[in-house]
């Protein structure tokens, strides 16, 4: 009845009581460090990346257009195509729009953009809550743009600037010549992603009309409930309804989607990889271990300890070591989750920088999104590889003789 505490007892004692070889302190503590490391490092990748999908989802693609409906040389009717659009199941929205391509400019600075014309107060709201569109009214040719594009073209509110619209073949199939159109900034919006550094906003009719479109809209845009179903929808929207072509966010943004996803498991490899690294070198410290304590573990076994309390003693070890490793990674990667949007901020302040600017990256802040249910798997695979690092280090220690250790004793 003794011995059958003795593994854990054993093993307790080993784990807190500080060993006579400074070597094996040392590989000790380098190998819970790198758990600690490797579980954290882990967590706080996988919340980043989850951040990027969540921004992805939520704020870029909430801003853009999910499907795009067209008709060859703008739509005559859409109050008619749009009806026949929203009849489809999923449609959240449906409203016409037209693009225009052109060059701002303001005391000396130009700007590339894309003016994105729609009715006012009934357009994409993701974009129109953020602007007051009674700032608009009485306003012959009103101008958003993003307080970005502002600050590059040195242009305040209440102020003109122009706006060059290049030739193009109008919706007649002639050509119209370039032109020069004088704007009022009425309004100024951020949206935090890449669309700053194009997009400007007016209303419908002028846009139609600087397209070359005859003031009829160039298409419809659609906004859905999935938009992982834009594509299947947009497909049997163009085979129903003739006379239409369709595109989908996916031709723009589907890339960058595909991307993250790959960014992220090809991450989630390398820093796995670490954290086997670091599981296993609780072989090399347990193996060290048993190295060192092979006087005391034929001692035990002189007293009757049998070759499974050995293997105990060091799986307990070893196991506590697994359960520290990952208990301080764990917390350590959900500190460091939780707040590495605001490091990342005051870092930016402080040395005068920009992490992420979005002429590169598509957002500009550093998104995290803690997932709980990450947090458990990294620490479940994480503590399982520990578990079977101390497998042949604890076998090793049952096999030691007595009589080999203690023939010189």
């Amino acid at each position: 009845m003794v011995f059958k505490s003795i593994p854990l007892f054993i093993g307790l004692r080993y784990f807190f009581a500080s060993s006579g070889n400074k070597l094996v302190s040392f590989i000790s503590g380098l190998a819970v460090t790198g758990l600690v490391c490797g579980v954290a490092l882990l967590i706080v990748v996988l919340a980043v990346m989850n951040g990027f999908d969540r921004e992805l989802r939520t704020r870029i693609l909430d801003l853009v257009t999910h499907i795009q409906v067209y008709e060859h040389g703008g739509i005559d009717d859409w109050q008619l195509l749009a009806g026949k659009v929203r009849e489809r199941p999923g449609i959240l929205s449906v409203t016409p729009f037209t693009d225009v391509t052109g060059m701002l400019s303001h005391r000396g600075q130009v700007q590339p953009v894309v003016l994105h014309g729609e009715q006012f107060g009934a357009g994409n709201p993701a974009l129109q809550n953020q602007l007051d569109l009674t700032a608009a009214e009485g306003i012959d040719k009103p101008l958003y743009i993003s307080e970005k594009m502002a600050a590059e073209l040195r242009v305040a509110v209440g102020e003109r600037l122009r706006m060059v619209v290049p030739a193009a073949t109008d919706y007649s199939g002639g050509g119209r010549a370039s032109r020069i159109v004088a704007f009022t900034l009425v309004g100024l919006f951020n949206t935090g992603t890449e669309l700053d550094q194009q997009l400007a906003f007016t209303h419908l009719q002028l846009a139609s009309e600087l397209a070359g479109q005859g003031g009829r809209p160039q298409a419809l845009q659609v906004q859905v409930e999935d938009i992982f179903t834009a594509s299947q929808q947009g497909y049997l929207l163009q085979r129903d309804i003739p006379g239409t072509f369709v595109r989908n966010w996916s031709s723009r943004y589907g890339n960058l989607y595909q991307a993250i996803q790959g960014s992220r498991n090809l991450v989630l490899i390398l820093i796995f990889l670490i954290v086997a690294i670091a599981a296993f070198n609780v072989v090399s410290m347990l193996v060290m271990a048993v190295s060192d304590k092979r006087p005391a573990i034929a001692i035990l076994k002189t007293l009757g300890c049998s070759t499974r309390d050995i293997l105990g003693i060091f799986f307990v070890k070893g196991t506590l070591i697994g359960l520290m490793g990952c208990t301080i990674g764990a917390g350590l990667g959900v500190l460091i989750a939780s707040y590495v949007g605001q490091w990342a901020k005051w870092l930016e302040n402080k040395l005068g920088v920009t992490l992420l600017n979005t002429e590169v990256y598509p957002v500009d802040v550093l998104p995290s999104h803690l997932m709980w249910s990450d947090v458990g798997v990294v620490v479940a695979v994480a503590f399982t590889l520990n578990m079977l690092a101390t497998l042949h280090p604890a076998w090793r220690a049952g096999k030691v003789r007595p009589a080999d250790e203690l023939r010189y004793e």
